[in-house]
């Protein structure tokens, strides 16, 4: 009889070790898995994702019920134990079964289910549902009362409920790519693509718009026909007009509508001084230096334009924005095939790098993979080296700056032109 009783007992520990297991294992799942991937079930239609999707909204409640029933059949597998042991050793079978019972939970409760939960979360979920389902039903009641217990404690601490604010949702993407990138889930360009989205509200216009003197701009006081010359010689389709002063845009004169107007009228035989410029130009878009890409991309797309004129708090004239400048902080800079090649970074026999001084940070550690630093007051080569030298360096000279050295190839009277650069251990 007694041995009956202590194989029943033997039984019944095996059991709640393995319900012990299942209940780990589905704890796991719960926090571990990818709500990404939930949902992408969920819109596939899989009954059960939309379910777990519920039971997400409230993990606590959850992990609360797990934890309930999981710490349940320890205790009574660790009684039953207790039991069987003292009958069989005496006091001494109470360090027996703790000896015992602690490593089977560990191994078998704890280890073992909790690895095959980290593996495959979601499969676990999947295989575990209706468990997961009925366990925070049953366990309702008491998880309820316990979570509003643990709330009145939690509240002593944290007097306001913590809400994560949209820069650190962004950051923890960011920290999700990059560790993607390095385990090797995403390739490099695939992750350059995501930073640069991802970087179009922390940048402002200003950090990536042609800088006022570099406008290719015409004036409209000069006759039709040196206007035409001027706009088909031009390699921008749209060109903006100016009066009196260069600072003052009136127009932006589209250069493949003024093409198809001159083709039009040599098929009609007609004069090319017939041609209504006003019809081929549109008014001017003017928006803050302020604006983020986020923000001008939006504005773009709102109002179907692909230019627009930046200018600062006093409405004066800093610049000029194109949707073609936007896509490519996300993409990389594109480039036409009649580009010219001095414009491109490029390798020197010695291993340094040509680099023209306007050329973007972000653009040099995408295309070379380096880890040039990057900031608001130092977004290209030429705003790096001035924040970093307080000066405009001269004609051949060499410095460094932090893993990386500088030496000015070309520069005018007031500004740089063009740079090698090379790490520290490569010679320039």
């Amino acid at each position: 009889m007694l041995e009956d009783i202590n194989n029943i007992y033997l039984i019944s520990i095996l059991i709640l070790i393995f319900c012990s297991g299942i209940f780990s294992c589905c704890e796991t799942s719960i926090t571990a898995v990818s709500r990404a991937k939930i949902h992408q079930l969920k819109a596939a239609g899989n009954k059960k994702a939309i379910k777990i999707d519920q039971l997400l909204e409230n993990r606590e409640k959850v992990v609360s019920a797990m934890l309930v029933g999981n710490n349940a059949v320890n205790i009574l597998a660790s009684a039953l134990a207790a039991s069987i042991f003292i009958k069989a050793f005496g006091e001494a079978g109470l360090f027996y079964a703790t000896i015992i019972m602690t490593t089977l939970v560990i191994i078998f409760a704890e280890i073992m289910p909790k690895t095959f939960a980290i593996k495959a979360p979601d499969k676990m979920l999947m295989i575990f549902f209706p468990i997961i389902w009925f366990i925070v039903n049953f366990f309702y009641p008491l998880t309820n009362f316990l979570q509003k217990i643990v709330n009145k404690f939690v509240a002593i601490f944290f007097s306001n409920k913590v809400t994560a604010s949209k820069l650190e949702e962004l950051a923890e993407i960011r920290s999700a790519v990059e560790i993607k990138a390095i385990e090797g889930g995403i390739v490099k360009k695939d992750k350059d693509l995501i930073d640069g989205v991802l970087d179009l509200s922390d940048t402002d216009i200003s950090e990536i718009m042609v800088y006022r003197k570099d406008i290719e701009s015409i004036d409209v006081a000069q006759d039709k026909k040196t206007i035409i010359e001027l706009a088909l010689a031009s390699k921008f389709s749209k060109i903006p007009l100016w009066r009196q002063d260069k600072e003052n845009i009136i127009a932006i004169l589209n250069s493949k509508k003024l093409a198809k107007e001159i083709y039009q009228l040599r098929q009609n035989n007609q004069n090319i001084d017939e041609i209504d410029l006003s019809k081929i130009c549109s008014d001017p878009i003017f928006v803050p230096m302020t604006n983020s890409l986020k923000a001008q991309l939006d504005e773009f797309r709102k109002n179907r334009n692909k230019i627009a004129i930046v200018i600062d708090e006093y409405s004066a004239l800093q610049g000029l924005i194109t949707l073609q400048d936007i896509v490519e902080e996300i993409v990389g800079e594109i480039k036409d095939q009649d580009d010219v090649l001095g414009q491109k970074i490029t390798k020197t026999r010695s291993g340094a790098y040509k680099v023209p001084a306007k050329t973007l940070i972000r653009d040099i550690n995408r295309i070379l993979d380096w880890s040039l630093e990057e900031s608001d007051e130092a977004y290209n080569i030429n705003a790096l080296i001035i924040n970093n030298l307080g000066r405009i360096p001269q004609l051949d000279e060499k410095f460094l700056i932090g893993n990386y050295e500088f030496e000015v190839f070309k520069r005018n009277e007031f500004e740089l032109e063009q740079l090698k650069i090379a790490r520290k251990n490569s010679k320039i």
